[in-house]
């Protein structure tokens, strides 16, 4: 059955491929609901990564432009930029995973088959999701810690700061088992080759 929906919410390379185990006429399990719910989630956290960097950006500028222009400046700037550039960063950690356009050296795995390259990537995401469980267990343990106390100048709960750590790593499984099931059906369709 040909795919008739179209995923432009999201990724660009994922258009008109399904990506979770979407089966249709065998009576299995579809899991459309589940990708574009993913997708949704995904979409929204890129373009939230998109303005927090673009807010960031004028906040600093801002700043710089009324300290030393008019020898004034706000005294909750470098707060709210420091706090937009790490939610800014893992988000994007996150959408680096899905998009793999993180650093990786290539000189030795070059020089293996197909399917040792397929197994090295795969162990490769497994590692990167057991790094997404640690990012929510530690992230949550670090709101924990920080729910009472505030940030000085904003006087936000420094959670606020912490909470971007287990979203960003659920996103970061979510993205890796993705780029796992895509690695291992190019692995089985070139086998079928």
């Amino acid at each position: 059955m040909k795919n008739r929906m179209s995923w432009s919410a999201g990724y660009r390379n994922w258009e008109n491929e399904r990506i979770l185990f979407v089966i249709n006429e065998r009576n299995e399990v579809d899991f459309n609901m589940i990708h574009k719910i993913y997708n949704v989630f995904a979409s929204g956290l890129e373009w939230f990564a998109k303005i927090s960097l673009v807010v960031m950006t004028l906040i600093v500028f801002v700043d710089v432009v009324l300290r030393y222009i008019f020898k004034q400046g706000f005294s909750w700037t470098q707060e709210v930029a420091t706090l937009l550039l790490v939610w800014f960063s893992l988000i994007g950690m996150a959408i680096g995973v899905v998009e793999r356009i993180h650093i990786s050296i290539e000189m030795f795995t070059s020089k293996l088959s197909k399917r040792a390259i397929a197994f090295l990537e795969l162990l490769d995401h497994i590692l990167i999701s057991l790094f997404g469980c640690a990012m929510i267990y530690y992230g949550i343990v670090v709101m924990k810690l920080t729910s009472k106390s505030t940030l000085p100048a904003t006087k936000l709960p420094s959670a606020v700061l912490y909470i971007i750590l287990p979203l960003s790593g659920v996103l970061i499984i979510l993205n890796a088992v993705i780029v796992s099931i895509r690695s291992v059906r190019k692995m089985k369709k070139e086998e079928g080759e």
